[in-house]
């Protein structure tokens, strides 16, 4: 284990390795953004349900008011 972390820091890939923004996952993933800003290990799943919910958290946040 502790060689595939020497590797991965030589090669340049661990400052890549994230682990998912999203509570309920919390998965590693390879951040391939250009600027390494990914936040979720996949935006079809785990970005877009986090974008619903606040999306709906605020809509009713203001139609309660």
């Amino acid at each position: 284990m502790l060689s595939a972390v020497d590797r991965t820091r030589a090669d340049g890939v661990w400052e890549r390795l994230k682990v998912c923004a999203r509570d309920e996952c919390r998965w590693a993933y390879y951040d391939a953004s250009r600027n390494r800003s990914g936040r979720w290990c996949s935006m079809t799943d785990c970005g877009n349900r986090v974008k619903m919910k606040r999306a709906y958290a605020t809509r009713t946040l203001h139609t309660d008011a």
